[in-house]
């Protein structure tokens, strides 16, 4: 994985992101409503072969965050420096300690929908049950990705083992 660049998420981002020095892949921004958030972006080849990365999207203070304009385009600007910066498919596993899986699984696909540029991108999610628990996932790639049929394959093959 290319590491982001973070000027150009910054030019974009209506928070300022600060990246991690040691950790050139995980970044943090705080936002109007005192919420402190944290995205990393991480190789993972547990679902997909072909190459992935998983999002990881948490707020790290555990406060009630609104609906936010900003944290979206500022969540939208960090990914579209990623598929910038690389032609591999992104993985998002949406948090579950809350019981408020379903609804960042609707406002994350309402965000990525709006988005801007979002016909130059494949997004497909799932929703199953893993022990007694409701879990969501999406897979997300640029549609010029050479490996994005196989991708797909590979996620559909995961999520029916995974899933009740």
């Amino acid at each position: 994985m290319n590491t982001l660049v973070l000027e150009n998420i910054n030019d974009i981002a209506p928070y300022h992101v600060i990246q991690m020095e040691e950790f050139p892949n995980l970044f943090y921004f705080h936002t109007d409503f005192d919420v402190d958030y944290e995205i990393c972006i991480k190789p993972n080849d547990t679902f997909i072969s072909c190459g992935a990365c998983a999002l990881d999207i948490r707020n790290i203070c555990n406060q009630t965050s609104p609906n936010d304009a900003k944290l979206r385009q500022t969540l939208i600007a960090i990914i579209e420096e990623f598929f910038r910066c690389n032609n591999e498919v992104m993985l998002y596993v949406i948090e579950t300690d809350d019981g408020k899986q379903s609804l960042r699984d609707r406002l994350f696909v309402r965000w990525f929908n709006t988005y801007e540029h979002h016909e130059r991108f494949f997004i497909k999610t799932a929703e199953g049950k893993m022990d007694n628990q409701t879990n969501f996932m999406a897979i997300i790639s640029r549609k010029d990705n050479p490996n994005l049929q196989q991708a797909i394959t590979e996620f559909d093959e995961t999520i029916n083992f995974l899933f009740d």
